[in-house]
């Protein structure tokens, strides 16, 4: 009986991914372009997320400056919300929904890509993020 519901497991989480990338597989080859010509034009990818989508962007981007799959030159990218002393001063003088907004204006350059990880919906300080890439 144990066995039985791990297989189920096992074969939802298969039947999800391929439901998934059928439905994602454009959208997917369209954000990787978008990260390639940002690159191939001297930007660099910021990335942030909070809880958990935070721990996924900080993989995302050293999957781009170290490596993946093989050896090849490092990629420039930076992990926003990494630098505690950073995230916890912006949060005490300013507000919450400033740690990644503050970080943009600093060291986003136009050209730069900003990738966004967000498996809660629409946070404020991801919105505001999103708000200073633009500008």
């Amino acid at each position: 009986m144990f066995e039985e519901r791990i297989y189920q497991i096992f074969q939802r989480s298969v039947e999800a991914k391929i439901h998934t990338s059928e439905q994602l597989l454009p959208l997917i080859v369209e954000a990787s372009g978008t990260l390639v010509n940002s690159l191939l034009n001297g930007g660099k990818i910021l990335v942030c997320g909070n809880g958990p989508s935070a721990a996924l962007s900080q993989l995302f981007t050293n999957n781009l400056i170290n490596r993946f799959e093989r050896e090849r030159p490092s990629l420039p990218a930076i992990t926003l919300g990494c630098d505690l002393t950073n995230v916890t001063s912006i949060a005490y003088e300013s507000n919450f929904n400033e740690i990644f907004a503050k970080e943009i204006r600093a060291l986003g350059n136009p050209g730069d890509t900003l990738v966004i990880l967000s498996s809660s919906g629409n946070p404020s300080n991801l919105i505001q993020a999103i708000q200073a890439a633009h500008d």
